[in-house]
Formats: C-alpha cells, structure tokens, sequence
C-alpha cells in the first residue's frame, strides 16, 4: 500500500475556553491520564521518536505498541507528579501529541485519550478528539469537588469525606467489586478476556478460493484482512467462466460481488452460530491492486468461535 505524507497542519484557532491550550498559569495539584491512541503506522522511526518527545513534556512517559501496521500509544503511569505540567508544558504536550498523529497514514487516528488537572479550586477535564488529521482538546472546566482527591501522596488534601486510612482500604474492595461489574456489563471484560485469534476459525463462506481471511487480536478487538485467493478471478474472462460455473445461485452471487467489487459482511459468531457482532466492508480495493487488502475491525469476544464472509446481514 502506498504511503502518501499527511496534509500540512493549520495553525488551531485561539481557545475560546481555558483549556490545554490556555492553562493555568502555574501546575496542577495533580494530574492524571487515561486511554490510548491507535492508528496506522506512516513513518516508524518517526512515530517512535514523537511518542519518546511526548513523554518528556511533564504528563508521565507514554509507550508505543506495533503490530500488523498498527499502532496504539498509551500512558506507562497513569498518575504522575503533576509539579512539571504547567502552562509551557500543557502547550508543549498538545504540539508531540500532534506529533504523533503526524507519523501515522491519514485518517487512521482513533483515541479516548484524557487527562484531568486537579488545580486548588477547580478541576480541568480534557478529552482529545480528532478532527480531519489534528489533535483537538475539548476541556470541561468545573468547581473542586470532594471526590477530586490529588492522586499521589503528599498533595496535601484529605481523602473525601475525611475518611481515614483503614476506611479507604475497606472501601478499595468494594469499588473494585463495582468496577468489574461495570466492565462486564459494559462490554470491556468480554473484550480484555476474548478468545486468541488463533482459536477463532476463518471462513469464506460462499466465496470460497476467491477470497483468503487472516485474523489478529489487538487491545481487545479482532482485525480480519481480506485478500485474493488463489481462485481469484483476475481477468473478465475468468470472472464469465467461474460465474458461468458457480452450481447455485448464492455462489452466483459471490462471484459477482467479487467481479463488482461490492460489499460484504464480515460477521463473527458463537459455536452454535449464533451472531455475535458484524461489519459491512467492500472489496473495490482488491479490484485495482493485486497485493492489496481490505481490513475489517471487530470488537473482541470471549465467546468468539469463528469469523465467516456473508452476502448479506446476520441480523
């Protein structure tokens, strides 16, 4: 797949609210970041030495991951001192976190990224969304509460409700015990515990040869890639004589969707069949370039048993 350079970055407009582009003048009380960042990989040496910058701006240090092309940066510590992070250096990590998104293929960035500035009588909530190929922050900004509780030692404000020691560790367990109840209901522990890619069958379904599946597991989600198969119908005349050949109508139909270039749908599923999660995708790429691939992205499940092609919706 060719790699082309992302577009030129305008200069962001001036804030009209107080956030990571116009922060407190001195540094937080405390400081904390959250999620992770992912994208297609454009430039490697690159990437490595934005992510290696991004840690040295007062926010902790960040590590990056790659696999098959992909890439997903996330925090090492999610609570750092925060006596480094004033305003110089909030501007500073919004410039290498732009970094980052510079070294990746356009419009492969995806992130929850967020971070949280505890200051003396107000908090700073920063979620980072993207926009075309910039980084943005979109900051709430809210009076101290007594949950705001600075999350390194020292910070010298008292746990909430004035709760001694022994009460915050009787209380650990029982936030934890919500917490997981919460992952599972949302959907995250099926994720962070869903069967290896290895274990989960592929299978072309009515497009037999034409079309070959390989699957991945990355931060709780499966990557299937689509390529040709060695039945592949590369020219016109092979596309007539294996349609012309094709003993049912569902087949028919496959052959010509692949000689179209038309859409799919890539569906995982249970032991029993029962559909666990599906995507549409289209084939046009596969029509041009002989080498090429179509890469889908499924939520990953513990219950996954094997990914198969469909003509139409599991639904």
């Amino acid at each position: 797949m060719s790699e082309s350079q992302p577009p030129p970055r305008p200069p962001p407009p001036p804030p009209e609210d107080p956030d990571l582009g116009q922060p407190h003048a001195d540094a937080p009380q405390s400081l904390q970041v959250e999620g992770i960042l992912d994208g297609r990989v454009l430039d490697e040496a690159t990437l490595r030495q934005a992510v290696n910058e991004l840690g040295l701006c007062g926010a902790g240090s960040f590590r990056v991951d790659i696999s098959g092309g992909r890439f997903t940066v996330l925090p090492v510590d999610t609570q750092v001192s925060a006596a480094a992070f004033d305003a110089a250096a909030q501007t500073n990590f919004l410039d290498r976190l732009q970094a980052v998104a510079d070294a990746a293929q356009p419009s492969s960035i995806e992130t929850n990224l967020r971070c949280k500035l505890i200051y003396a009588d107000d908090v700073a909530e920063t979620l980072f969304i993207v926009r075309g190929h910039n980084i943005e922050p979109v900051t709430r900004r809210r009076p101290k509460a007594a949950q705001d509780v600075p999350l390194l030692p020292g910070a010298g404000v008292k746990a909430p409700g004035g709760l001694s020691r022994r009460e915050l560790l009787w209380l650990a367990p029982v936030l934890l015990i919500a917490g997981l109840i919460f992952a599972w209901q949302s959907g995250w522990m099926q994720r962070v515990m869903a069967a290896r890619a290895e274990a989960v069958t592929t299978d072309s379904g009515p497009f037999g040869d034409m079309l070959t599946v390989e699957l991945k597991r990355s931060w709780g989600n499966y990557y299937a890639t689509l390529t040709r198969g060695d039945g592949y119908p590369d020219t016109p005349d092979a596309l007539v004589a294996r349609r012309d050949a094709s003993e049912d109508l569902t087949t028919r139909a496959a052959c010509e969707l692949v000689g179209n270039g038309g859409e799919l749908f890539v569906q995982l599923r249970q032991e029993d069949g029962k559909l666990l999660f599906e995507t549409r995708s289209e084939l046009r790429l596969l029509l041009t370039d002989t080498d090429g691939s179509v890469e889908v992205k499924l939520p990953g499940h513990m219950s996954a048993d094997h990914l198969t092609l469909a003509l139409s919706s599991g639904k």
